[in-house]
């Protein structure tokens, strides 16, 4: 059920996302939902929980194997293969849509972003640690500054805008590694 809200929430939105249209797709009645769920509300911050427990945590796992900078390309190499009709993170849907006026989305999406922060600041520490990346570097600057570019090209993507550049930043990302 929760998979299934949470495949709504990411494709059309909260505000979009009727009460009839997610009690069809995860196949409750009115009143199961309420008293499983309370609201469309309570079922969103769950769809955010699972998020952050099942796709952002396979993309923190994924930063942890292999070489720091391997797994850093890998990982852009996901968001640069997005085709406008993909899903950029959820988080990101949430922030933009709800995260300005909902304190209870703000926390959920600032937690997992952190989790994702730390997930590259640790892959950037390794890496310097191994000599792949320049050891004076600031490991936290650089892991906001590459979920900063990592939700920049997801946009980008989203808006079918500059395809053709998108590619080409991932030398110029990994350059400030170096």
């Amino acid at each position: 059920m929760l998979d299934g809200a949470l495949g709504l929430f990411w494709r059309d939105g909260y505000e979009a996302t009727s009460l009839d249209g997610m009690l069809g797709e995860v196949g409750l009645s009115k009143s199961s939902f309420y008293g499983a769920f309370g609201s469309k509300h309570d079922m969103l911050l769950a769809a955010l929980d699972r998020y952050i427990e099942t796709v952002l945590q396979a993309n923190i796992e994924d930063l942890r194997r292999g070489s720091p900078r391997a797994a850093i390309v890998r990982h852009f190499d996901k968001i640069l293969g997005f085709q406008p009709v993909s899903k950029t993170c959820f988080l990101q849907v949430c922030a933009v849509e709800l995260a300005a006026h909902d304190q209870l989305v703000r926390m959920r999406v600032r937690r997992g972003v952190e989790l994702l922060e730390e997930a590259f600041r640790d892959a950037i520490a390794r890496g310097q640690a191994a000599g792949e990346f320049a050891a004076d570097g600031d490991a936290r600057a650089l892991a906001t500054f590459l979920v900063a570019n990592g939700y920049g090209l997801q946009m980008l993507a989203r808006a079918n805008l500059a395809a053709d550049w998108r590619k080409k930043t991932l030398p110029i990302i990994l350059k400030a590694l170096e």
